[in-house]
């Protein structure tokens, strides 16, 4: 009997240190998984929450992507960039028709235009992404396909389909709906590479100057929703390690106002930019909807006449687009104003004006 009470007693002690252990196992745990959700929480995905209630976007689920390249490719904690800045309202997706090349200049598309797409993440959770996914099954069977405006248009690879005449206009229509329905903010920079190396002896680099104007528009646009002190996160298409942090390096003199090109320096310190590089294989709906509006607003900025029927839909969408140097055409009056906020979109400033640079 006095054994057995030794043994009990023992037991009882042997649980209760298995206990008091479990308690602070569970407790590490907790406070390594708030570490990370206050790491990571804010950087892009396309994951969402699910509830009773349907498609709901709690804010962007963070993962270690490894596909995400660049200076920033291992997320800030935004607590450290400053106690004031909370996750902002909008997501900016950027992407690039034509190239920045100067030497040689291709004679076929002498030109590069730049766009960003604003767009707030509750509905690029509720119906951007969902409504392309189930665009792409509708066609081609699966979601994981990703449009690519030049492919489309040669109706190569999987887009062969689209010789069909049939298939194509209910294709066209069906993905022009999509575009007219987003709810996104385009402001576009053309970068006429001709008119600027007859213009200037050493000229700058075409897409600094597109990026330029482009984040001067985006702060109007963030200041005008209320976004200041909240941070907004800028996502450019990967384009290896190299050109990415290159491009990361002349993001942040930009914002630092490091290389002013002219008089007018746009103050970015209240609303904070976070600029991601992530491959296309990421198969975002954002990148996607830029790469479909940068050509057709490209051919747009030299002949009015061209792409007449996606421009009716994109150009309601378009609170600033800018071509530069000015090349003598103005862009016919726009029927529709801006649902943004007033005053005339800056298209052509003149080489001697204050928004050019020097």
């Amino acid at each position: 009997i006095i054994r057995r009470v030794g043994s009990n007693r023992q037991t009882q002690t042997q649980i209760s240190v298995n206990f008091s252990h479990l308690q602070h196992t569970n407790s590490s745990i907790l406070t390594n998984a708030s570490a990370i959700s206050r790491r990571f929480n804010g950087c892009p995905d396309e994951r969402t929450n699910l509830s009773t209630g349907g498609l709901r976007m709690n804010r962007f689920i963070v993962s270690q992507n490894s596909g995400i390249q660049g200076p920033t490719s291992t997320c800030t904690d935004f607590e450290s960039l400053d106690s004031r800045s909370t996750i902002g309202d909008y997501v900016v997706f950027v992407d690039e028709s034509g190239d920045a090349n100067l030497d040689p200049i291709d004679p076929r598309f002498p030109m590069l235009n730049l766009v960003f797409c604003l767009i707030r993440k509750d509905h690029y959770i509720d119906f951007v992404v969902p409504q392309l996914h189930q665009l792409k099954i509708d066609f081609f069977g699966h979601a994981d396909l990703i449009l690519h405006e030049s492919e489309m248009r040669r109706q190569t690879g999987a887009f062969a389909i689209l010789a069909d005449g049939d298939v194509y206009s209910r294709w066209m229509r069906e993905l022009l709906a999509w575009i007219e329905q987003t709810d996104v903010a385009v402001i576009s920079a053309c970068i006429d590479k001709i008119a600027l190396t007859r213009r200037y002896a050493h000229p700058f680099d075409p897409y600094d100057l597109a990026i330029r104007f482009c984040l001067e528009r985006t702060r109007q646009f963030l200041a005008a929703n209320n976004q200041s002190q909240r941070l907004t996160q800028v996502i450019f298409e990967s384009r290896g390690k190299r050109h990415d942090r290159a491009a990361g390096l002349e993001f942040d003199q930009i914002l630092k106002q490091a290389n002013p090109l002219g008089h007018h320096l746009p103050d970015f310190s209240q609303f904070p930019l976070d600029p991601l590089f992530i491959p296309k294989r990421a198969n975002l709906a954002g990148h996607q909807l830029c790469d479909l509006l940068a050509r057709p607003l490209a051919k747009w900025s030299f002949n009015a006449s061209s792409h007449r029927r996606p421009m009716q839909i994109i150009q309601p969408k378009l609170i600033a687009h800018k071509v530069f140097p000015q090349t003598g055409w103005r862009r016919p009056h726009r029927s529709r104003r801006s649902s943004y906020w007033p005053g005339n979109t800056r298209l052509n400033p003149p080489a001697n004006s204050s928004h050019a640079p020097r």
